[in-house]
């Protein structure tokens, strides 16, 4: 649907200020700060309780009876499984080791973990060892050795680290089942969709601290087609149709990485089979740092599926539709609308330009010009019309202005564009000649796209000249990398 736009009195200067949009960190999965647990309120075992050293934590340490057998054992909680770092505070005043059998939940961590002299019994020293917790409440045990029994022991200090792998075989599962009858998968299984939409894998994924990560899912899929799958992290879409693609082959698997943000402690990352055929086989979830470089299409629309609207009401598509359905939406960082896309040809026609200046209602100016004070290029650069200011909604007060960055989405495409010219008070959903033909219009002059076109407008400054595009689609995708990583 071609259009061209009568053009209102300019209302004063367009702002040129914005809101910078900043790459979150990604979330920690670094250790938590140390607990403590001290040994004299433990559960002993052939020892006592005793002061008559210095330089204890708490209010005492515990006296291992010269006995094998004799030991210490601790109640720890941990708010998610993962690797522990097990730190024992002890003193040796002897002159010989006095080693110790280290079990978690009644598995020996370690048999003969080395306790040797500390110069007395008033110096302390520390000794580490990793283990593997479960969440919830766990035992830890120091058993001595020999018959000299164990060391004075001081406190057990435990740092958890969420853990960075979750196996399929272990997720909730709605119409799949666990399988073992492919190669090359990793713990004691792999996922199996049933072959049906709506079949779905759910882990459960705990984080240390709330932020942005990588959702790195281990797939296989076999067939010649793609499996596409929609991910939500605690019910918020973070992909739409993530493109699962053919491996080659059941036994050979390949990493697809969604953006998501995480809550500190436990959350629920579910990918949920879209299409008739169900989804890949999935192997694995792992936890990466938050992606860098340009977003998928699919991690975009996700962002702008639903809608937090700020418009104080609602837009035409065209002159002549029926009702206004089409709000503006505010995200993180952005506007955006969906709406269709009808074509804007007004403003330079430079030599070979593909725009017909004889169009009925073509004018040879827009809202916004170049560098060089002329009217942009319809033909050639992309960019966007947005609504002139109305009591509906005014874009200059959400640091929209011209050379805004846009990103334009239709199905699996996407345009980076600028703000570029302003239409009439009461319509939305229009771009430039050049806009429609980088999303697939054949002739953009016979018409434009009816319907499913979303604009994402960056509230960030554009650091570039109007016209210059290639610079517009830099900055735009770090832009989108950012939004994508906020949202």
């Amino acid at each position: 649907m071609r259009r061209t736009h009568r053009r209102l009195v300019r209302a004063g200067a367009v702002l040129a200020g914005g809101l910078l949009v900043g790459a979150l960190v990604s979330v920690g999965l670094a250790q938590a700060a140390a607990t403590r647990y001290e040994a004299e309120k433990a559960t002993v075992s052939q020892g006592v309780v005793a002061t008559n050293h210095l330089n204890y934590s708490g209010t005492g340490f515990v006296d291992y009876n010269n006995v094998a057998g004799s030991y210490v054992q601790w109640s720890v909680s941990a708010s998610a499984a993962g690797t522990a770092t097990l730190t024992i505070g002890y003193a040796n005043g002897g002159t010989t080791d006095r080693p110790m059998t280290i079990t978690v939940n009644g598995t020996v961590v370690t048999s003969s973990l080395s306790f040797p002299a500390t110069g007395s019994w008033d110096t302390w020293k520390t000794k580490v060892v990793s283990a593997a917790l479960n969440a919830g409440t766990n035992t830890v045990r120091a058993t001595a050795n020999t018959a000299a029994g164990g060391p004075n022991v001081d406190y057990l200090d435990v740092s958890v680290t969420a853990s960075a792998d979750y196996q399929a075989e272990n997720a909730t599962l709605s119409q799949a089942v666990v399988a073992t009858n492919h190669a090359n998968f990793l713990g004691t299984g792999f996922v199996d969709y049933t072959n049906v939409a709506g079949g779905y894998v759910e882990f459960t994924v705990n984080a240390a601290s709330a932020g942005t990560v990588g959702l790195a899912f281990r797939y296989a899929n076999g067939a010649t087609s793609t499996r596409p799958m929609t991910v939500t992290v605690n019910g918020t879409a973070v992909a739409i149709g993530a493109p699962f693609g053919p491996t080659g082959s059941w036994d050979t698997w390949s990493t697809l990485t969604v953006t998501g943000k995480l809550n500190a402690g436990t959350n629920k990352v579910r990918a949920t089979a879209t299409s008739a055929m169900g989804g890949p086989n999935l192997d694995q979830l792992h936890l990466a740092p938050a992606p860098t470089g340009t977003p998928a299409v699919w991690e975009l629309r996700a962002r702008v599926s639903t809608c937090s609207q700020i418009s104080n009401g609602l837009y035409k598509t065209d002159a002549d539709s029926p009702s206004a359905t089409v709000p503006v939406c505010g995200e993180s960082g952005a506007v955006s609308w969906t709406a269709d896309l009808d074509v804007d040809c007004n403003g330079r026609i430079p030599a070979g330009s593909p725009c017909d200046p004889t169009a009925i209602g073509f004018r040879a100016d827009t809202f916004c010009h170049d560098s060089t004070g002329q009217p942009l290029d319809a033909g050639g650069l992309p960019y966007v019309v947005v609504p002139s200011p109305s009591s509906v909604w005014d874009y200059r007060n959400f640091h929209v202005a011209c050379g805004s960055i846009v990103a334009v989405i239709h199905n699996d495409q996407v345009v980076y564009a600028v703000v570029g010219d302003t239409g009439p008070t009461a319509q939305i959903g229009a771009a430039s000649y050049a806009t429609a033909k980088g999303l697939g219009v054949a002739d953009p002059n016979a018409g434009g796209i009816d319907s499913g076109v979303t604009y994402l407008v960056f509230q960030a400054p554009n650091p570039n000249r109007i016209e210059d595009h290639t610079g517009a689609v830099s900055t735009g995708q770090q832009l989108a990398r950012d939004f994508v990583n906020a949202n």
